[in-house]
Formats: structure tokens, C-alpha cells, sequence
């Protein structure tokens, strides 16, 4: 392939083609992956000023002409043909002006102004079009992009690209794992969790926050996942279609360690308050080359709500407003605490805040207009049918927010169709 053709096609990417590579050789595709993210690079600085020096032009007068330099130094090819290079040589050339030795004049009439603004891109290692995860997926289409993925985690991408185009079979498929374990040593994609999943879960795990790990142990033919220390799954390649609760078992038959076993979901209220990340499990067969399950994303479904009133019932009961515009707000709901030291904690902070005092049951506290307390409330979804939160669950009176960090309604509304 010529130098042209793979400038023309990330020009196009640059402007939102999915083009890509296609068609390239071995030699062509390590030389172009060496192009498009190099090593060693020059400094923006030190380009120009070369260039500068060479044109005998002030390097600040230069430099002002424009913030990109790579379009600022192609303009100087806009009147010159395509470049007849083939990629290697390209990379070639490329060398020779990071080692110092070019002349800009010369270089700039053997490329057309497209030719011209990826090769300077590349001399400088911009940020190119296309990711090198894309590029390694792109350049043999018939090879699955999770393969490529796969392999990443355990082989350079010089060996992953002399692999496509040789021994594939070095390449690790997760669909396959049972074959080669080391192809399930990845940690595996999670979903966020939402009122519209195509499942129904019926079983959670808590997690503790951190870093998960996956690791082979040959010995007992046996692949175990965890989390700070704690074995939150486990896959038996000899026995690939084991669920997750016979496969933790048989673990734990052999092993010591804490487990985060699955368990039948509780309460909104109960996992939203857990110190742990919530996940829901495919409870099927353990499988690297599909989703994990799904997660909640707990901040996601806290938002931040005004207070509008108060009142002292079987526990303490919170109206709560979302914003509608700049200064309007809408009801989405009442939030109840009912925990004695809780709600006692709360209605301590709230008469300390507006400097009354109510005790009378089923009597409401209406906030003034002009004061802006505001809570942050969890809740699972708003209810289209009601526009009012569902179960929406009290987490703290949020001191350091005002009325510009109040969720806006079209927000919630937003959230739930996400």
C-alpha cells in the first residue's frame, strides 16, 4: 500500500469514516503501526524550531502562523503531488527526520498537503484517528475482535500483529477458554445496572472496592477471580458449564478463603446502603467472552433534591422537589426515616438549620422559599406512570450543595430511560 492511501484513509477517519486499513501486508501493517504510534517522537518545539532555523525565520513568527503544527507545516505541500513512498519507506523517511537530518523544503515537495499533515502528525506522535485497539481489530477482519483483546493482556502488540498474519493459533479466543485458561485471565465487562435490563436477576454479590485480579492455578486445574483477597468467582476449565453457586461451592470444598457468595436480593434500601460494589451475576456458566452481568453504579441513582417540608410521623417524612429550569422545582416524592437515632440526628440538624422546633405529629414544617436545604436521595427509578421517585431511600442532608447542584427533573427522567 502507498503512503498516499493510508494518509488519504486517516484523513477520512479524522473527519468520522470507519474506513480503517484494509488490505495490508505483514510488513506494510508493523511498519504503519510504527507510523501511527511511534516510540520516539519529536517535541512540537523543537520541530518548528528546526524548521524555523532551516527557513531563516524567527521562531516566534513562526509559531504564531498557528496552534497545529502538523496543518501548519503541510501548507508548505499544498502545491506539491502525492507522495510515491510505500509505507516502509515512509517510516523510513520518518527516522531520518527524528535522527535530524532532513531538509523541510526538499520533504515538503515530495508530499501533497494530506500526505504532509500525517507524516508531520506522526514526527511529533500526535494523537492519531484511530486507537491501537481499533487498528489491531481492523487490519484482519476475519480474526474476531475479542480474540485480539483477548491476546493483548499476554502478548505485545508486535507479537499480536505477526500472529494475525501468521500462527494464529498463538492468539488466545476467549470463546475457547477451557482450552487455553490463560484466554479467561481478563477481567470480564460489567453493565450498569437499570429498571430496563432483559433479565431478571434474582441473586447479588458485594464486592469489596479495589483492584480485581484473576490467576490460573494449574495444580488444581482451577481459574479464581478476586478482589482485596476475597474469591468472588471461580471457573473449572475441565467443567465449563458449572453455575456460579456449583462452582463456588466446589471451591470452597478445597479452600479456606472468604467467598462473596451470591445472595437473593434484598431490599432497595438494604443494597443501596451497603459500604461494597452491588453486582448481579450471570448466574449461568462462566463465560470471558460475554458480559460478567451488571453492576450498580450507585452514584448513579443518588441525586440531589430540595427539601421543601418536613413532619414528624411513625418516622420523620421528607418532601422532596427536583429542579424544573432555573428556579422552579417539582415534587418527586417523600422520603421516610424511621431509625430512632437516625431520625433524631436529622431533625436535630434540620430545627438547628431553619432555628424552629416541631414535635407535633402529622403537622407539616414548610421550607421557606428562600432557603435551599438540600438531600441526597437514592432511588432505583422515576416512576413515568407517577412521576415520583421509586423507593426512594434518605442517605444525608448534603451541607455543601446549593440550588445549582439540585438534580434537574428532565435528568431523572433521562436516567430511568437510560
Amino acid at each position: 500500500m502507498r503512503f498516499t492511501d493510508v494518509a488519504l484513509a486517516h484523513d477520512m477517519m479524522s473527519r468520522g469514516s470507519k474506513t480503517g486499513f484494509p488490505g495490508l501486508s505483514r510488513e506494510e501493517a508493523i511498519s504503519l503501526y510504527q507510523l501511527l504510534f511511534p516510540q520516539r517522537s519529536l517535541t512540537r518545539r523543537r520541530l518548528v524550531s528546526e524548521v524555523a532555523k532551516q527557513l531563516m525565520v524567527p521562531y516566534d513568527v513562526l509559531s504564531s502562523l498557528g496552534e497545529d503544527a502538523s496543518a501548519l507545516l503541510a501548507s508548505e505541500s499544498s502545491a506539491s503531488n502525492q507522495s510515491t513512498w510505500t509505507v516502509e519507506e515512509a517510516l523510513s523517511v520518518r527516522r531520518a527526520v527524528v535522527d535530524g537530518g532532513f531538509s523541510f523544503l526538499s520533504l515538503s515537495k515530495q508530499m501533497n498537503e494530506i500526505d504532509a499533515r500525517f507524516f508531520w502528525r506522526s514526527v511529533m506522535g500526535d494523537r492519531m484517528a484511530i486507537s491501537k485497539s481499533r487498528y489491531l481489530k481492523s487490519v484482519v477482519p476475519t480474526v474476531p475482535p475479542d480474540v485480539v483483546s483477548s491476546s493483548r493482556g499476554f502478548l505485545t502488540d508486535m507479537e499480536v500483529l505477526s500472529s494475525l498474519y501468521g500462527d494464529q493459533s498463538i492468539l488466545l479466543d476467549p470463546r475457547s477458554w477451557n482450552e487455553k485458561p490463560n484466554s479467561a485471565l481478563r477481567p470480564r465487562r460489567w453493565l450498569p445496572w437499570s429498571r430496563d435490563v432483559p433479565v431478571e436477576m434474582t441473586h447479588y454479590q458485594e464486592i469489596p472496592k479495589g483492584k480485581v485480579t484473576l490467576d490460573y492455578n494449574e495444580e488444581e486445574k482451577v481459574i479464581v477471580e478476586r478482589v482485596q483477597g476475597i474469591v468472588t468467582d471461580v471457573a473449572y476449565p475441565n467443567h465449563p458449564d458449572l453455575n456460579i453457586k456449583d462452582r463456588l461451592t466446589r471451591y470452597s470444598e478445597s479452600s479456606e478463603e472468604e467467598i462473596a457468595w451470591p445472595t437473593p436480593i434484598p431490599s432497595w434500601e438494604s443494597m443501596v446502603k451497603k459500604e461494597g460494589t452491588i453486582r448481579f451475576p450471570n448466574e449461568g456458566g462462566f463465560s470471558p467472552a460475554e458480559y460478567g452481568g451488571y453492576v450498580l453504579v450507585k452514584d448513579h441513582h443518588i441525586h440531589s433534591l430540595r427539601l421543601s417540608a418536613y413532619r414528624h410521623m411513625n418516622g420523620l417524612e421528607m418532601q422532596a422537589q427536583a429542579l424544573d429550569g432555573i428556579d422552579d422545582f417539582i415534587e418527586v416524592g417523600n422520603v421516610c426515616i424511621e431509625l430512632p437515632s437516625k431520625r433524631a440526628s436529622v431533625s436535630f440538624d434540620l430545627e438547628r438549620m431553619l432555628g424552629t422546633k416541631t414535635s407535633e405529629e402529622d403537622q407539616w414544617e414548610v421550607i421557606p422559599d428562600d432557603t435551599c436545604i438540600v438531600i441526597d436521595v437514592a432511588s432505583p427509578f422515576l416512576d413515568r406512570r407517577t412521576g415520583l421517585l421509586s423507593e426512594p431511600v434518605f442517605m444525608r442532608i448534603n451541607h455543601d450543595s446549593g440550588v445549582s447542584d439540585i438534580t434537574q427533573y428532565v435528568d431523572l427522567v433521562g436516567s430511568d430511560a437510560d
